[in-house]
């Protein structure tokens, strides 16, 4: 490890840890304005999103504890290149309780989305617990061994890596789960609004599953072909930051999606997460009659009034008898369930 350079090393964690920040950040606010707008929450969704908070805080600290060591402490000292603080050993088993938290809360939609199917379920929680058996494993030898060229040897590196193809073959495995379950969905419906509504939640779907996925990838790609550097490391530092976004925004954006099936507006197709804006910390009402007031588009505020007057069309009815016989089935459906751990 001595004759590797310190910017594919310290640079790598530098780089990793200053992302991770960053995403530790958006998990906060995330945090924030899922008690702002869903106080009413069962008290065990609560805990969950609680738990997560609490482990991305850990998680920060254990790589701030890891940057002192090898930028403060042990400065200038290229000798230590070849240490495993224990703080990084303990920050990997922090992201896969993170990682195997947010399987489950997936694989629960799954669960209610395939009518209590546990054929389908049962394996991706199985994958999540061996994805996390690993990671315990991979911290327990990280602590024992110290240095990271006797980690990248067969044993315990077959452990890493398994760890990692796990994390990611479970992204892919839930993100198709979910797609197939929409779109048998959208062959079914027959009103547009609906059909669009499905269509987000599916490009959201894919696109929240590829972005963990290919952190994930990543990270493994350069543990195998880089095993001498750290490279792999400070891409491991987000992929935590990553699931803990994923499951938050998938919360956050029930309020929105409730708004888009109930009422006559139309959904954003070209937004991969629904808008979220001042006027959804109301608490909304659970009922609406054929009087209530029209809520205009966002991108219709900028527009004139005679303009918004020309576009307005009431289409309530249509609407109402279409969603009727659908409302059950797309709230096991969509990635954002209000009850999706009531299974």
């Amino acid at each position: 490890m001595a004759d590797i350079p310190i910017s594919s090393t310290y640079g790598a964690l530098l780089l990793g840890g200053s992302v991770a920040f960053a995403l530790s950040g958006i998990v906060g606010l995330q945090c924030v304005i899922y008690f702002k707008l869903y106080p009413d929450d069962l008290a065990k969704v609560k805990a969950m999103v609680c738990a997560v908070w609490t482990l991305d805080l850990t998680h920060s600290a254990f790589i701030i504890a890891s940057l002192i060591n090898y930028f403060v402490t042990y400065f200038g000292e290229r000798e230590r290149i070849d240490y495993i603080p224990w703080s990084i050993a303990f920050s990997v088993v922090v992201t896969a309780i993170q990682t195997f938290i947010a399987h489950c809360f997936f694989a629960l939609k799954i669960l209610k989305s395939s009518n209590k199917n546990w054929f389908i379920t049962a394996p991706i929680v199985i994958l999540a617990l061996l994805r996390l058996l690993a990671a315990s494993v991979s911290t327990v030898e990280m602590v024992r061994l110290h240095q990271y060229s006797a980690f990248t040897k067969r044993y315990p590196g077959w452990v890493f890596t398994t760890g990692l193809c796990l994390s990611a073959g479970t992204d892919v495995i839930i993100t198709g789960w979910l797609c197939y379950f929409l779109r048998e969905m959208r062959s079914r419906m027959g009103s547009t609004l609906m059909i669009q509504l499905v269509d987000t939640l599916t490009l959201y779907t894919i696109e929240t599953g590829a972005l963990t996925s290919v952190a994930t990838i990543a990270s493994l790609i350069s543990w195998l072909t880089m095993p001498t550097n750290l490279i792999f490391l400070g891409l491991h530092f987000v992929i935590g930051k990553l699931y803990a976004n994923s499951l938050l925004a998938s919360l956050n954006t029930r309020k929105e999606l409730r708004r888009l099936r109930t009422t006559r507006q139309r959904p954003w197709v070209h937004n991969a997460v629904p808008i979220l804006s001042t006027t959804d910390f109301p608490r909304q009402r659970s009922t609406f009659s054929e009087s209530d007031p029209v809520v205009p588009d966002p991108v219709e505020v900028y527009m004139s009034p005679t303009k918004l007057q020309k576009l307005e069309v009431n289409v309530q009815q249509t609407v109402q008898r279409e969603v009727a016989g659908n409302v059950r089935r797309l709230d096991e459906l969509s990635v954002s369930d209000p009850d999706i751990l009531n299974a």
